[in-house]
C-alpha cells in the first residue's frame, strides 16, 4: 500500500515538473516611451516702435511771412511796377503789417533795414498767424530818387553866341507824373518853362533836352524837379576858347 502511494506521488511530481515552465509568468514586455508631442512655439510679436508725434508749430502771436523757396523781392509799393528796395531771403521771417484791398500784396517789416517797410506778393510767400487782423495799408506815392545833369558846349567865339545843350536823367521809384524845369545862372541867367514826364513804373528817363546860347563866361545849369519830390542836380560849366 505504501509502495503504491509512493509511486503515485512520484508520478505526480514528474508531471508537475514537466509543466513548471507553464507556471512561470512570461517576462514583462519592454514598453518604449512614446515620443513627446511637438508643440509649435508661436513667434513673438515684436514690440511696436513708438511713432514720434508730429511737432506742433505754435500759432505765432502776430501774422508772419517767409519765402516759399527762393528769396523774393520786397518793393517800395504793392506791384511789380514799384522799385525793389529790399529782399526777403530764405530762412527769414518778417512780420506782416498791412495788406492791399485784394490781399494780393503784404506790407512787411523790412528784414534788412530796421524801421522800414516794403511789399511782397502773396503768391511767393507762406504765411502763419491770424491774417484776419491784418489791416489795410495805405499805398505809397512815388517819388523821384535821383537826378543828374550835364552841359555840352559848342564853342564858336568869344564876343558872340555859343550854343550849349543841357542833358540829364530823372529816376522815379514807381508810377508818377514828374514835373521839372531847367535853370541857368552865372554871367547870364534863365529859367526854362516847366515840363512833365510820365512814369508808368520805376525807371530812369531822360527829360527833354534844352538849348542855351551865351557869350564866354562862367555858368551853372540845374535840373530841378518840383513834383512829386523836390530834388535837383547842378552842373558848373564855362564858355571859353579851347
Amino acid at each position: 500500500m505504501s509502495r503504491r502511494l509512493f509511486a503515485l506521488l512520484a508520478l505526480a511530481l514528474a508531471a508537475l515538473a514537466c509543466n513548471w515552465s507553464d507556471l512561470v509568468p512570461p517576462a514583462a514586455p519592454v514598453i518604449e516611451p512614446s515620443p513627446l508631442p511637438t508643440f509649435a512655439i508661436p513667434s513673438l510679436t515684436p514690440t511696436p516702435t513708438e511713432t514720434p508725434l508730429p511737432t506742433l508749430t505754435p500759432t505765432p502771436d502776430v501774422p508772419i511771412a517767409w519765402p516759399k523757396s527762393l528769396g523774393v523781392n520786397c518793393r517800395y509799393g504793392p506791384g511789380k511796377e514799384w522799385e525793389t528796395v529790399s529782399s526777403l531771403l530764405p530762412g527769414t521771417i518778417a512780420e506782416i503789417k498791412g495788406r492791399t484791398v485784394d490781399t494780393a500784396w503784404w506790407l512787411i517789416q523790412d528784414p534788412l533795414h530796421a524801421g522800414d517797410f516794403c511789399w511782397v506778393a502773396y503768391d511767393v510767400v507762406d504765411t502763419a498767424g491770424n491774417l484776419n487782423v491784418v489791416p489795410l495799408a495805405e499805398e505809397p506815392s512815388a517819388s523821384v530818387t535821383n537826378v543828374s545833369v550835364d552841359a555840352l558846349v559848342a564853342f564858336a567865339a568869344c564876343g558872340g553866341s555859343n550854343a550849349v545843350t543841357f542833358k540829364g536823367t530823372i529816376t522815379a521809384n514807381g508810377p508818377a507824373t514828374v514835373t521839372y524845369h531847367w535853370e541857368v545862372s552865372g554871367d547870364k541867367q534863365m529859367v526854362m518853362p516847366e515840363a512833365t514826364i510820365e512814369f508808368s513804373e520805376a525807371s530812369t528817363q531822360k527829360p527833354t533836352t534844352d538849348a542855351f546860347s551865351a557869350d564866354c563866361g562862367n555858368y551853372s545849369v540845374a535840373l530841378r524837379v518840383t513834383d512829386p519830390t523836390e530834388i535837383s542836380a547842378e552842373k558848373i560849366f564855362n564858355i571859353q576858347a579851347p
